[in-house]
Parts: structure tokens; C-alpha cells; sequence
């Protein structure tokens, strides 16, 4: 029987026979460093500059969620129309209401995860035009 004899045994860190890993002395590799001192000081720059934009990101966050979701009562209003408006062209399942002998739809979790910062006012809103939290 002819062996495979010019094929690498171990590829991508595993094995070829077995599937298994390779040993931890084919896998110890340093840190990720570059070529030259220039390039490894461009990889620094360049590290620093994504944590700058990474924290920048994080305290424009931090800063949009001080204030109310909805500046005035005409901006509440349009925003629980617009959100009606849309959980009216979702599929949603009914439940039968046996107090008022309707059907209700129930609000999808995925919906509520999507507008989470307006279903403080708009979960009202929605029980009002036959629809239900859970």
C-alpha cells in the first residue's frame, strides 16, 4: 500500500490522522509584534486611536440615554403612532380576551427588544388599540 508521504502531517493546528490539536510546542507562537520598530509603532498608534473612538462611542452613549426618549407630547404622539404603524405590519399571535370578548394581539419580543426605550409610553398606547405585553 502506497503512503501519502509528501503531505504535511499537521495542518492549521490540528492533526491530519487524528483531528486532534497539535502539541502545545507547534502552537507556542510570541506576541503579535510587527516587523520593524516603525511598523510596530504605527500598530500602536493605530491600536490607541480605535480605543479613543471605542470610549468616545461608549460616552455618546452614556450621553443619549440621559435625556426622555420623546422631547414634547407631539413627539410622543408621532412616535407611538409610527410604532402602532409598524406593529400593525408585523405578524403577531391573538389571544382571546374573555373579560372584554375580543381577540388581542400580543406584542412580539423581538418588537419590544427593538423600541425598548419608548415601551414605557407605548405599551399603554398599544393596550388601548387591542394589543397586549405578553
Amino acid at each position: 500500500m502506497k503512503r501519502n508521504r509528501h503531505i504535511k502531517p499537521h495542518h492549521n493546528g490540528k492533526n491530519r490522522r487524528t483531528g486532534r490539536k497539535s502539541s502545545a510546542r507547534r502552537n507556542n507562537k510570541g506576541p503579535a509584534k510587527a516587523n520593524s520598530e516603525r511598523a510596530e509603532e504605527i500598530r500602536m498608534k493605530w491600536i490607541a486611536s480605535k480605543q479613543e473612538e471605542q470610549q468616545r462611542k461608549a460616552s455618546e452613549k452614556d450621553g443619549s440615554a440621559a435625556g426622555p426618549c420623546c422631547a414634547s407630547e407631539a413627539a410622543l404622539n408621532a412616535t407611538n403612532l409610527q410604532l402602532l404603524r409598524e406593529l400593525q405590519s408585523t405578524v403577531c399571535d391573538r389571544v382571546w380576551n374573555d373579560l372584554l370578548g375580543r381577540w388581542e394581539g400580543v406584542i412580539p419580543r423581538a418588537f419590544v427588544r427593538k423600541n425598548a426605550v419608548h415601551m414605557h409610553h407605548f405599551r399603554e398606547f398599544a393596550r388601548e388599540n387591542g394589543y397586549r405585553n405578553r
